[in-house]
């Protein structure tokens, strides 16, 4: 039987300053590609939209976006504590905005708390959650 631990009570937070419009993938280390495009692809039927870093990757679609789903081959083998790269999450994605402005208001707020982004491409930049799991802050459009 599961267990759910949230609740539906307002949580009591300040007057956030990043804007998150919504979930933009999550990316899986896997161990097995064809296992997992198996799965994503053919039992979940998302669409498979392509391959990255000499096919050590591969995205799949719900339909709106290129990817909702990443799953990336894993580097390390075997269980207990390992460097990045053993199978599991690999980071969360969130869409802050349209503009490079909104990206730049992301990065002031999270500078702001204390985090220090990392990871940075031309739309966007990662940071830690509190037990280490990377987010990463992005636009889609920059108008």
């Amino acid at each position: 039987m599961t267990c759910q631990w949230y609740t539906t009570r307002p949580m009591q937070t300040q007057t956030p300053r990043i804007a998150v419009r919504e979930l933009g993938h999550v990316s899986l280390f896997v161990r097995d590609l064809d296992a997992a495009r198996g799965f994503y692809r053919d039992l979940l039927g998302l669409a498979e939209t392509g391959t990255g870093k000499n096919g050590r990757i591969v995205f799949f679609s719900a339909g709106v976006h290129h990817h909702d789903v990443s799953c990336e081959l894993a580097r390390a083998e075997g269980p207990g504590p390992q460097a990045k790269g053993v199978p599991g999450l690999y980071h969360i994605a969130f869409d802050v905005g349209a503009s490079l402005d909104d990206l730049a208001t992301a990065r002031a707020a999270v500078e702001a708390a204390g985090l220090v982004p990392f990871g940075e491409t031309a739309t966007s930049f990662s940071v830690r959650d509190p037990d280490g799991h990377e987010v990463e802050l992005y636009v889609r459009g920059t108008a």
